[in-house]
Parts: C-alpha cells; structure tokens; sequence
C-alpha cells in the first residue's frame, strides 16, 4: 500500500512538472519571438489550480487598476445609493476621458462614473472614483487589508501611466493582482447587486476584444479590463473566464512589457499567450 501510495504521488509531481514545463516553454517562446516580457497567474476558483510564469516580477498595472477601485467602491456604497451624484470640473479632465469630457460643469453619478471607467477605461472617471472612495492611501489601505502588500498605486491618472522599471510606482505582481481579484471580486464582499453589475460591465468591456477574449476558446464568455501604459510598451489584461458549462471563473492576469522606453506592444502577445495558459485548465 505504501508502495502504490508513493508511485501515485511520483506520478503526480512528474504531471504538474510536465504540464508547468508545456506551458513555461510556449510562454518562453513567445517572449523571444515578440521581444517581449509576460507575467501570468491564473486560478481555477472552482479547483484551485494555479498556474504561473514570472508571477512574483513587477509590471505596471495601468487600467487593470480601475477593476480594484471600481469594487473597493462599491464594496462601500450599495446598489441603490449609487446614484449619488459628484460634480465634474474642467480642472477634473484628464487625457483621453471620452465620456467625462461631455460632463464638464455637469453632475454625475456614481453609477455613471462606473460605467466610464469600466466599459471605456475613461480616466478621468477612475480618478473621481479613487477620490469617492477616500484618496490613494485608503485604496492602499484596502489592498493591505484584503493581504495585498505588494500592489502598489501612488500616482492618479495620467501619471500613473508612465512607468519606470527602476520604480515600484503603480506597480504589481501577477500573483499579487490576480489573488486581490478573487478575494475582491470573484469571492469577495460586494453585494450580489453590485457583483453582477460589476462583472457585466467587464463582460460588455469595449477594449478588449483583441485580448483575453481572442486568446480562449468561443463558447467561454470572459469578463476583462484591460490596460496600457505610456513607456514600455506595458501592454495587460485581467479577465475573469467562465469555461462552457463553468460557474466559477478563471481569475487569469496577464501582464507585458519590453526593454526599451519607446516599444510598442502587439495585443496578439496577450491572445496567444492566453491560449497557451487556458490549456493548462
């Protein structure tokens, strides 16, 4: 009995080597043929199995970020207190803030403001977002609370987005986002309404159809928000994944970057890099 016990447990750890090593050896491929630096974590919420590349390596983070503020808010505010309404300045506007822009000396909701920054990545709405929910070091404060000492923002938009790789500013860790994702998001506190409107917004997310979503299989529906930073060509995406038939997701990140200041980053290294990891599911 012992015998077998040890031959199935041999058998197992041989598994995972060669399942890990499948996909470390694709990931590493595309790294060379795209020139290029990808950090994954992923977790099977309904299995537990992770799979990782470079997960414990810093990236830049950018609009990945507004999924973390958008649920720190709405862990505070209930469904039907979201129609509180904030004012917008013209000092409020920041680059590229397609809807905001149209509000200027206007009032608008938090729904709204939502909505914004989740479906259009608007920066100027994940700034009045970040300000709702009490500034930067209450954003920090919630991400320590929920074990995340790693993430960390320092920056509003734009300036978040110029990212340094000698600097920790606005930076993450795959493992590190992706665990905040599930403990925030996936299984987190938000009421069932703010969940599922939450989600919905990620499922109906207009910049990422080139990303996670081209990566995986057709019939998976995948719920992301995506990001770019200014330098580096950092180029990411953060989905939740439901496999066909799957009530629990995936909570899978994907973070990119390259070694020159002025690169520019191609989405397909995203789409085939999520093919590569969902084999692993």
């Amino acid at each position: 009995m012992k015998k077998l016990i040890f031959l199935i447990v041999i058998a197992l750890v041989l598994s995972a080597c060669n399942s890990n090593s499948s996909h470390a050896k694709e990931l590493n491929d595309l790294e060379k043929k795209y020139n290029a630096h990808i950090g994954v974590y992923a977790l099977n919420t309904k299995s537990g199995k992770e799979v990782k590349f470079n997960s414990d390596k810093r990236f830049a983070y950018a609009s990945t970020s507004k999924a973390i503020n958008s649920a720190i808010l709405l862990e505070q505010v209930p469904y039907n207190k979201l129609n509180k309404k904030v004012h917008i300045n013209k000092d409020d506007i920041v680059a590229y803030s397609p809807i905001l822009e149209k509000y200027v000396g206007k009032d608008i909701t938090l729904k709204e403001l939502i909505e914004a920054s989740m479906t259009y990545s608007d920066n100027t709405a994940n700034n009045k977002i970040i300000k709702e929910i009490g500034g930067i070091k209450k954003v920090k404060q919630r991400l320590k609370e929920l074990g995340d000492k790693v993430t960390n923002p320092v920056r509003y938009e734009i300036e978040l987005n110029y990212y340094s790789p000698k600097s920790k500013k606005d930076t993450s860790t795959p493992a590190a986002f992706g665990k905040t994702l599930n403990k925030l998001i996936a299984n987190g506190k938000l009421s069932k309404k703010n969940k599922n409107f939450l989600l919905d917004l990620m499922f109906n997310n207009k910049n990422g159809d080139t990303l996670i979503k081209d990566g995986v299989p057709k019939d998976y529906k995948v719920a992301d928000k995506s990001g770019q930073a200014i330098t580096y060509a950092s180029r990411n995406d953060v989905a939740f994944v439901y496999p066909k038939g799957q009530s629990e997701p995936i909570v899978l990140v994907i973070f990119t970057n390259k070694d020159n200041k002025s690169d520019k980053p191609n989405d397909k290294l995203i789409s085939e890099t999520a093919k590569s990891v969902m084999k692993e599911f």
